[in-house]
């Protein structure tokens, strides 16, 4: 990694927090505020911007695109002259800020969201390439992989009667996983009904793992409920957060 720009922020209690953006081998670009990476807020065609809060004021990296000036970073929507700079105990203010603090929460609401509902992508994932291991011959998968499909392919064996699993059980195995994925791509668009659905779902399927007393499996499968949850609860407070105010009545 090599050092782009640097900065050393000061709060007024004296707690320094420094903000950095370094370049990889590869040429991409990173940002990180106590070496806590952020994620990209908004893109346009001049710049890329990269926002978070501390100490109650609102800190936005911005990194040109088709230039070669350097990045510039700015508190509450002031630029920052040099290299350090020190807060002031104010909170945020909004009307000073290029970015609000609502608009802020917003997108920190969306990454939550949008971390929660990746979540469905890895389950219908695995599954599929459990199901194809698991055609094969190969035991072994991956834990975050749905229990329902081991438990079909079994019956399908014992039904059948065959060493390899037959091809209707497979069909079958790859339905239910596509179906996470399209619950995947419902829930991290904000349908909270698809996204409840599928953390319970997951959550029964669960139950094999607890039945079978397969602690990885057990193991995973609450990891990423506890993900699951989490995004489901940020989509619920952005639907509160984008909702219209009430019109006041005269």
């Amino acid at each position: 990694m090599a050092h782009v720009a640097e900065w050393t922020i000061t709060e007024a209690a004296g707690r320094q927090h420094p903000v950095l953006v370094d370049r990889s081998l590869l040429g991409g670009l990173r940002v990180t505020v106590d070496r806590r990476r952020l994620d990209r807020f908004d893109q346009t065609p001049e710049s890329d911007r990269y926002v978070t809060s501390l100490a109650g004021h609102v800190l936005t990296v911005v990194i040109p695109r088709v230039s070669n000036d350097l990045p510039t970073l700015h508190v509450d929507g002031k630029p920052v002259l040099g290299t350090e700079t020190t807060l002031v105990a104010a909170a945020i203010d909004a009307t000073g800020a290029t970015v609000s603090g609502q608009d802020l929460l917003r997108h920190q609401l969306l990454q939550r969201r949008g971390s929660g509902g990746a979540w469905f992508y890895w389950v219908g994932g695995a599954s599929i390439l459990n199901t194809v291991l698991n055609a094969a011959g190969i035991q072994w998968g991956l834990a975050v992989g749905l229990g329902v499909t081991y438990l079909i392919d079994g019956m399908a064996d014992y039904i059948s009667d065959t060493v390899r699993t037959p091809i209707y059980a497979v069909i079958i195995d790859i339905a239910i996983a596509a179906g996470f994925l399209l619950i995947g791509r419902a829930a991290r668009r904000g349908k909270l009904g698809w996204y409840a659905v599928g953390t319970f779902l997951y959550f029964l399927d669960g139950l094999l793992f607890l039945i079978a007393a397969d602690l990885l499996g057990i193991a995973v499968h609450a990891i990423a409920i506890y993900g699951l949850i989490s995004g489901w609860r940020a989509a619920r407070s952005l639907k509160k957060v984008e909702a219209p105010a009430p019109a006041l009545v005269a």
